[in-house]
C-alpha cells in the first residue's frame, strides 16, 4: 500500500481559494443565456466582442459586471466573430471593424534580437505604466514584454523545437507585432491574419494583450509572463495549422506551457474550480473555461513521457485532427488514448487532501477535490449505486465506511464517443448507463470466497468486493482506491479484471485444488470473459477425453463461478489423476491444471 504524503500547506491552500472574490467568469452568463435559448448564437458572439470592446453598447442584462473573473484568451472567439463577419448586425460590424484590424499607436520598442516589435502608448485607454527607472525612454513594462517573449520564443523554438511561426505578413518590418491595448476582460487575443502561401490552413498572426492586467486575480507582471507564453504558443501552433475542432488542444497547450514556461506563477491555478465542479464533462469540451483547465491532461502525459509528446502531437496535427494525433502519439509510448483518458480519471482523483506529489500532479496538493456523483455513509451495509454519466469522461464515487474505518473512492470511466451539440462540442447531455454494487464481506476466508463467488465480486480490499453492472463492455474501466485506517491506500483496477499481458477471457482460478472428494468439494472455477459471444467451459482428463461441458452466453455477464461435483455429464463420479479446465470464447482459449484425490 502507498501512504499520502501530505504537504505543509494548509495556510497556502486557504489563500489561493480565497484570494479572489471572483462571482464567475467573465461571459459565463452570456454562455449561459445562449444555452438557455435566450440568445442566438451570433447574439453571444456580438456582445461577448462588444463587452471587451465597448460594454456600453450591450443590453444592461448581458454587460460584464466588475466581479467577473477575466478570460485567458479571446483569441478563437474573435475568430468565429470573423468567420461569421456577413451574420453580425451593422451595427456592431461598424463598432468591430475598428478593432479587427491592427492598432495604430504611437510608439513601439523592437527587442535586442529584433524578433518583436512592441506597440504601445503612454496615454489614454491603453496606456501602459510610464515608469522608467533605466532612464532610456522606454517604458520598463514595454522593455519586460520584450523579454519575456524572447524568453519563450527561445523556450519554444531553439529548446522544445518547435517550428518557428511565419513571418509576419502585414506590419511594418519583418519582427512579429505585439500590440499593448485595454483588453479589460482577456488576458491576450492572438489574430489569425493570413492563410500561409502553400499550406491548407496555418495563419500568419499579431498579437494583442492586457496593457496592465489591473484588477486581474495574478499580479500584472506575473500575468504578463503567463500571457506571453500562452498566445506565443498559439502563434506556434497555427503555423502548424488550425482546425476549429482542435480548439480545445490548443488551450490545453497554451495553458499548460504557461506553467511549463513559469512553474511559479500559477495563474492556471484560477480556472481549476470550475474544472473540478464540472469532472464529469467529456474530453475535449470546449466552454471558455474548462478547456483551459484541461491543461491538467498536458501534466499528466508529460509527466509520465516527457514534454517530447507534446511536440510529436503538433508534428502529426496538420496531417490529422487533435484527437486522432492524440491516439496515434500514445501508442508510439506504448500506451493509447483509452489507457490516459482512464489514467486522467485516477490522476484527478488524487488531488488536494488525497494528493500524492511523487506518483501524481506535482502540485495536485494546490488542486481542488472532485465533485463526487454520489457519496454513501455506510455501518455495514452493502451499497448500491445507480447512475447515469457523461460519455468520455469519468465519474466518481465516494464510500465511507465507517465500521471499519476505511475510505473507497470508486473511478469509473467510459470510453464511448459523444454526440455533438449545436455548438459543436461533445454533449454532457448523451449519458451512459450503469450500476455499481459494493458487498461487505465476511471474515471467514471459505464464507468470504463463497460470497465472493455467489455476487460475482471482486475483491478490492479484506472488507469489501465490488462489481461493475454495464452493458458494451468494451467501452468501460473502472478502478477502486481504499484507503486504511492508517492512510494507506491501495489502488484496484475492477472492471476489466485482466492485465494487457493477459487474455482477455481467462481463468482466474480452480480452488481447491486438489480437490479431495468427500472432504472439500465441490470445485470452484472462477472465469472472466470480456468478449461478447457464446462459450464453453470444459473439463477434460490428462489423456484428452471430454467429462464435462458447461455453456455460457457471455453477453450477459462479466464474471461467473462454476461449481463441479467431480462428475462426467452421465454423472459418474470420475477417478483421481490430473484434469484440464479449459475456457474458450470464440477463438479465444485459455486453460489451467487442476487436480483431483479420490479416496
Amino acid at each position: 500500500m502507498r501512504q499520502i504524503r501530505y504537504c505543509s500547506t494548509i495556510v497556502l491552500l486557504f489563500l489561493l481559494q480565497t484570494r479572489f472574490g471572483f462571482s464567475q467568469y467573465v461571459l459565463e452568463h452570456l454562455k449561459a443565456a445562449y444555452f438557455k435559448g435566450e440568445l442566438s448564437y451570433i447574439q453571444y458572439l456580438e456582445y461577448s466582442a462588444l463587452n471587451a470592446f465597448e460594454p456600453d453598447q450591450v443590453p444592461q442584462k448581458y454587460r460584464i459586471s466588475g466581479d467577473e473573473r477575466p478570460l485567458k484568451s479571446g483569441t478563437f472567439l474573435m475568430q468565429q466573430v470573423k468567420q461569421n463577419w456577413d451574420k453580425l448586425s451593422p451595427t456592431t460590424q461598424q463598432i468591430l471593424a475598428k478593432y479587427l484590424q491592427r492598432r495604430q499607436m504611437p510608439f513601439h520598442y523592437i527587442t535586442p534580437d529584433g524578433k518583436f516589435c512592441i506597440h504601445y502608448d503612454i496615454t489614454g485607454i491603453d496606456a501602459v505604466d510610464p515608469t522608467d527607472n533605466n532612464s532610456n525612454g522606454i517604458p520598463d513594462y514595454v522593455e519586460l514584454t520584450g523579454e519575456y517573449f524572447t524568453y519563450i520564443h527561445h523556450l519554444l523554438i531553439d529548446s522544445l523545437g518547435y517550428n518557428s511561426p511565419p513571418p509576419d505578413s502585414s506590419g511594418k518590418g519583418k519582427e512579429f507585432d505585439v500590440y499593448l491595448v485595454n483588453l479589460s476582460i482577456w488576458y491576450g487575443i492572438t489574430y489569425l491574419e493570413a492563410k500561409v502561401p502553400g499550406t491548407e490552413n496555418a495563419y500568419s498572426c499579431y498579437m494583442e494583450i492586457e496593457n496592465d492586467f489591473r484588477n486581474f486575480p495574478t499580479s500584472p507582471l506575473n500575468s504578463l509572463r503567463v500571457t506571453s507564453a500562452h498566445e506565443y504558443f498559439h502563434v506556434v501552433q497555427v503555423g502548424y495549422t488550425y482546425r476549429e475542432a482542435d480548439v480545445f488542444f490548443m488551450e490545453m497547450c497554451s495553458t499548460w506551457m504557461e506553467d511549463f514556461a513559469h512553474s511559479d506563477v500559477n495563474d492556471y491555478l484560477n480556472y481549476l474550480n470550475s474544472f473540478f465542479r464540472h469532472i464529469n464533462y467529456p474530453f475535449s469540451y470546449v466552454n471558455n473555461n474548462y478547456e483551459y483547465a484541461s491543461c491538467l491532461w498536458n501534466h499528466m502525459i508529460v509527466k509520465k513521457y516527457g514534454a517530447d509528446v507534446i511536440l510529436k502531437i503538433w508534428q502529426k496535427i496538420p496531417a490529422e485532427p487533435a484527437m486522432n494525433a492524440i491516439s496515434d502519439v500514445l501508442l508510439e509510448y506504448g500506451t493509447s488514448f483509452r489507457n490516459e483518458l482512464a489514467s486522467f480519471g485516477l490522476w484527478n482523483y488524487f488531488t488536494g487532501s488525497r494528493s500524492d506529489t511523487m506518483a501524481f500532479y506535482p502540485e495536485g496538493f494546490l488542486y481542488p477535490e472532485v465533485n463526487f456523483k454520489d457519496e454513501v455513509t455506510t455501518f455495514g451495509e452493502n451499497v448500491n449505486f445507480e447512475s447515469r454519466m457523461c460519455k468520455l469522461s469519468s465519474s466518481y464515487f465516494e464510500i465511507d465506511d465507517q465500521l471499519n474505518h476505511y475510505s473507497l473512492g470508486i473511478i469509473v470511466t467510459n470510453f464511448e464517443t459523444p454526440l455533438k451539440n449545436s455548438s459543436g462540442n461533445y454533449d454532457p447531455a448523451d449519458k451512459a448507463d450503469f450500476s455499481l454494487a459494493v458487498y461487505m464481506l465476511p471474515q471467514d476466508s471459505l464464507q468470504r470466497r463463497d460470497y465472493i463467488s455467489s455476487y460475482n465480486l471482486i475483491k478490492i480490499s479484506d472488507f469489501h468486493g465490488i462489481r461493475l453492472n454495464i452493458k458494451h463492455k468494451d467501452n468501460w474501466y473502472a478502478r477502486a482506491v481504499v484507503f486504511d485506517p492508517l492512510n494507506n491506500y491501495q489502488i484496484t483496477q475492477f472492471f476489466p479484471a485482466y492485465s494487457g499481458n493477459n487474455s482477455r477471457n481467462f481463468i482466474e482460478n480452480i480452488f481447491p485444488n486438489p480437490l479431495i472428494i468427500g472432504e472439500n468439494d465441490p470445485l470452484i472455477i472462477t472465469y472472466f470473459v470480456h468478449d461478447e459471444e457464446l462459450g464453453d467451459l470444459l473439463i477434460y482428463s490428462s489423456d484428452g477425453r471430454l467429462i464435462k461441458k458447461h455453456p455460457f452466453d457471455a453477453f450477459n455477464f462479466y464474471y461467473d463461478t462454476f461449481e463441479w461435483d467431480g462428475c462426467n455429464e452421465n454423472g459418474e463420479p470420475v477417478s483421481s489423476g490430473v484434469y484440464v479446465a479449459l475456457l474458450r470464447v470464440g477463438k479465444s482459449v485459455n486453460i489451467k491444471k487442476f487436480a483431483i484425490i479420490r479416496k
